[in-house]
């Protein structure tokens, strides 16, 4: 019997998603730095990092078939990253 072929992010969309991650993370990081505002700039590298990482995802996905950091522990540094995210906002907005 055939095994079924192993579900497989789309490097694709990892690239979709870094970018609509990245290019608000370097305005916020950009914003952060002019306006002295440590909240835009904790949030801006949270959306760079889980950018990076999942650049990096699709990069080893288009070269191997297959994904970098098993999708678990990729779902556990999103949210580590979000976390980092909502408390930079929370930061901006509150000061």
């Amino acid at each position: 019997m055939q095994q079924p072929r192993p579900r497989v992010p789309s490097p694709t969309m990892n690239f979709v998603i870094a970018a609509l991650l990245g290019v608000p993370g370097m305005l916020n990081v950009y914003g952060g730095i002019t306006r002295s505002s440590p909240g835009d700039i904790l949030s801006g590298l949270a959306a760079l990092v889980y950018a990076a990482l999942l650049v990096r995802d699709a990069l080893h996905i288009k070269k191997t078939g297959l994904p970098a950091i098993p999708q678990a522990r990729m779902l556990l540094i999103g949210f580590g990253c979000l976390t980092v995210y909502l408390i930079g906002m929370f930061m901006k907005h509150s000061g």
